[in-house]
């Protein structure tokens, strides 16, 4: 039994997966999941989604041993229905690590490869998700949160060093070549007629036109850039630390008072 039968995902797919949006991390994929919900998509399945439920990592570390270390069985559809549950979109890590198996599983799907000059792109991932994902920055709070941080940060480096190679080593010539080939497989693997490449700036003209929408009377959504990602990571440390810090404290508290109320009695 797989870690999705195992566990408490959804036992079938009640709507069509739509779009597979198989761009890399920092090229835009946040903004076009918003644009995509603006189009009547709904939520993208995401990282996000797998950092707020942590019984995901299971489930998705089983499909990487099985396809990148040739342990245990690939996913088949059913498997892939039960993860991503009835998400109209997938976007982003950790479901562009499956191009292949998704675009042959969801082969009613268009596919959406967002794209960033390779030099701009290494810039923005560098200082952000290099940050981020730093092992000695993120020490203490995975240390308080094992089972939530402590499972994401390794997993999120995981996905990345799949594509980048080791983050501790990687440097600019070599991530920017495994960028640009990255992008290279995704337009080898679909059939011009199913995919849209799209860079941000383009707006909703060529993305509406593809998925055959109206174009909103709303801007173009401009997400997760670098302040972003950047605030939010120091915010859900912070909030790992005020958690714990509250556990750590509230025996201490406990005992002072205690001991405060004996000595006003006379104890």
């Amino acid at each position: 039994m797989s870690a999705v039968q195992q566990a408490n995902f959804a036992p079938m797919r009640s709507v069509p997966m739509e779009i597979l949006a198989l761009g890399f991390c920092r090229t835009g994929t946040a903004s076009m999941r918003a644009a995509l919900t603006v189009l009547g998509y709904g939520n993208a399945h995401h990282i996000g989604r797998v950092m707020a439920n942590p019984e995901e990592v299971d489930a998705w570390n089983t499909a990487i041993d099985a396809k990148y270390l040739h342990k245990g069985t690939p996913y088949r559809q059913e498997e892939w229905d039960r993860l991503l549950g009835d998400f109209k979109v997938v976007a982003d890590v950790p479901g562009i690590l499956f191009a292949a198996e998704l675009v042959q599983a969801y082969p009613e799907a268009k596919v959406i490869l967002t794209t960033r000059d390779p030099d701009r792109w290494w810039k923005s991932f560098r200082e952000t998700l290099l940050v981020m994902l730093d092992t000695k920055r993120t020490l203490l709070a995975r240390w308080l949160d094992p089972s939530g941080f402590g499972k994401f940060v390794p997993f999120a480096r995981r996905n990345l060093e799949i594509v980048l190679g080791p983050m501790d080593t990687l440097t600019e010539t070599d991530a920017k070549q495994r960028y640009i080939d990255y992008s290279n497989a995704i337009r080898h693997l679909v059939p011009s007629d199913r995919l849209l490449e799209y860079q941000m700036g383009d707006g909703w003209g060529p993305l509406c036109t593809f998925l055959g929408k109206d174009v909103p009377e709303t801007p173009f959504p401009h997400k997760n850039d670098s302040v972003m990602i950047l605030e939010g990571s120091r915010k859900q440390m912070w909030r790992i630390y005020r958690r714990s810090a509250v556990k750590l404290l509230a025996p201490l508290a406990l005992v002072i008072a205690v001991g405060l109320a004996m000595r006003f009695r006379g104890i």
